[in-house]
């Protein structure tokens, strides 16, 4: 396919042009580049085995309305959720690795590293958010009370465990 711009007419409902005229979008300032950009994005959303660091930009921006309103909201409120920030950039990080994929046969061990290590990351987090009384979050005690499952959890995976390397 070559470079070469072909001119392209769409009609849009009225909403639909004021919706696009109201996006803000890095780098797109007119109509026509916001709906390139658009379609630049639909592309790379579609074809796979895509850079992770250009598919976490994307995930990251299709996520900022809501972490701009989340913000907006905890400075009206002067109050902030630092598991909420921590989970939407882990949240990025996993959808941006599914998104990715693995590249290949050779390449799904390491995916599924990847992916379970994502998912020891959150545990970790949280499980530190629940060393204080007062985690950071909208509700203090909110850790300290999910936090007690996964404790007893990792009690009993322990005992199994150590019952294992004994009878070896």
């Amino acid at each position: 396919m070559s470079n070469k711009s072909v001119p392209f007419s769409v009609r849009l409902a009225a909403e639909d042009a004021e919706f696009v005229a109201s996006l803000s979008m890095s780098g797109a300032v007119t109509p026509s580049d916001k709906i390139r950009q658009i379609i630049s994005e639909a592309r790379l959303r579609k074809e796979t085995g895509q850079d992770f660091n250009e598919v976490l930009k994307s995930v990251r921006d299709d996520l900022r309305p809501s972490l701009d309103n989340l913000r907006n909201l905890e400075r009206e409120f002067e109050i902030e959720s630092e598991l909420l920030h921590y989970f939407a950039d882990w949240i990025c990080e996993v959808h941006a690795e599914l998104i990715s994929g693995p590249k290949g046969g050779d390449d799904l061990l390491k995916f599924e590293a990847r992916m379970a290590q994502q998912a020891v990351k959150l545990s970790e987090y949280v499980l530190r958010l629940a060393i204080t009384e007062d985690a950071p979050c909208f509700n203090p005690g909110l850790m300290n009370d999910l936090t007690r499952r996964i404790v007893e959890l990792s009690r009993l995976v322990e005992a199994r465990n150590q019952k294992e390397s004994v009878n070896d």
